[in-house]
């Protein structure tokens, strides 16, 4: 079917494909990550300027799509979340995300530390060390850090990729804020400024409880609000303006990517300041856009795609605790043949892992509350 056969509808399940993928990918760069010799990381988050100059032109346009595409996952996924956005009463809205956020989260963090301790000491036999790490786990958690910090000279680890929770959580909680004080036509303006203040917190050490990226994040979930309400991907925009968005957005990640600058939402990096985090924005946009034309398709794998993105919290929850709680870095420096072949293997474990629990953890949740109901509907 071709493209302009193909209308966007606003559907419950229209962002489900993007999700999916984006959780995919998420689990993605966390593998490369270990592997510090693989291609990506290696001219990505290591490259320097003399790399730069010396990379031939297709893969350096190659590694700066992938760089927009990677850097405007996260903003997608706070895009969706601000995507018909209601307003509510403030005290309302903190119980509504304290439930549907917070408890995940304390959830995770108990057993990532449960299962820290326990492989620590199997592989490693020494209580006492074990135990002091899986502390540094457990400090990261409390404090609810994105990023791996020092904190009067004691090394706490990060929460690892649930600190998208926590950001997502005071996000809601600040946007709904704005929603109820300020109006309609000065949401945008607002945002942004509430957006340079989670910037300028981010210049200092970590700010606990992913604060920051919250102030970074309500911005974002303006963006969504906007987009549902200007009909953004229902009557997109022309031809003409689509190509001055991705020239706009290509030239300056192309440009920090020559000067080996690497920005990331989650270590609280925007190289150009707030126009990096407006940038990352409207890239999160375009690819939501992109990827609602996928929605087309149906078969197996784009309705596995679809269900993995419905189970997306899920996903990401377990996905926390393997990686947080089990050490990956140790296998990867075991790991003596083919790069790519190792991360590629590491990668379809941890995927599976993922994926087969969470379906598992949710088939066994639906069983348990169909069998609660019917027993409530016999009483």
């Amino acid at each position: 079917m071709s493209e302009n056969k193909f209308k966007i509808k606003n559907t419950a399940g229209m962002f489900d494909l993007i999700k999916g993928i984006t959780m995919l990918m998420v689990i993605y760069v966390h593998t490369y990550a270990l592997f510090p010799n693989s291609f990506i990381f290696k001219n990505t988050y290591q490259a320097d300027l003399d790399a730069m100059i010396n990379m031939h032109l297709l893969p350096h346009i190659a590694l700066t799509v992938y760089s927009i595409f990677a850097h405007s996952l996260m903003p997608a996924f706070f895009i969706v979340s601000g995507y018909g956005m209601r307003k509510m009463g403030i005290g309302k809205s903190f119980k509504k995300q304290a439930n549907t956020l917070l408890i995940p989260y304390l959830i995770t963090a108990a057993l990532t530390v449960a299962l820290h301790l326990c492989t620590h000491y199997t592989l490693y036999r020494y209580l006492p060390g074990s135990i002091k790490e899986t502390c540094r786990i457990a400090g990261g958690f409390l404090l609810g850090l994105s990023k791996t910090s020092y904190y009067f000279d004691v090394k706490i680890f990060s929460c690892g990729p649930i600190w998208f929770v926590l950001s997502l959580f005071w996000g809601l909680i600040i946007f709904n804020i704005l929603l109820t004080y300020v109006p309609d036509e000065f949401l945008w303006y607002a945002s942004i400024g509430v957006a340079f203040v989670g910037w300028l917190l981010s210049l200092g050490n970590t700010v606990p409880w992913c604060i920051s990226q919250g102030a970074v994040c309500a911005f974002y979930i303006c963006l969504g609000y906007h987009a549902k309400k200007k009909k953004w991907f229902t009557e997109g925009v022309s031809l003409k303006v689509k190509a001055i968005l991705a020239l706009i957005i290509f030239l300056p990640n192309a440009f920090m990517r020559y000067i080996g600058y690497m920005d990331g939402m989650a270590d609280n990096v925007y190289p150009f300041g707030i126009i990096t985090i407006i940038l990352n924005g409207y890239m999160g946009l375009i690819l939501i856009y992109g990827f609602l034309f996928l929605n087309r398709f149906s078969g197996v794998i784009t309705s596995f795609l679809r269900k993995i993105g419905r189970l997306s919290i899920y996903v990401l929850c377990v996905h926390t605790i393997e990686m947080m709680g089990f050490p990956y870095y140790y296998f990867a420096d075991k790991w003596t043949g083919n790069v790519t072949v190792g991360c590629l293997l590491l990668y379809c474990v941890r995927a599976a892992i993922d994926i087969v629990i969470c379906f598992v953890y949710v088939a066994i949740k639906n069983r348990v509350l169909d069998y609660m109901n019917s027993k409530k509907m016999e009483s």
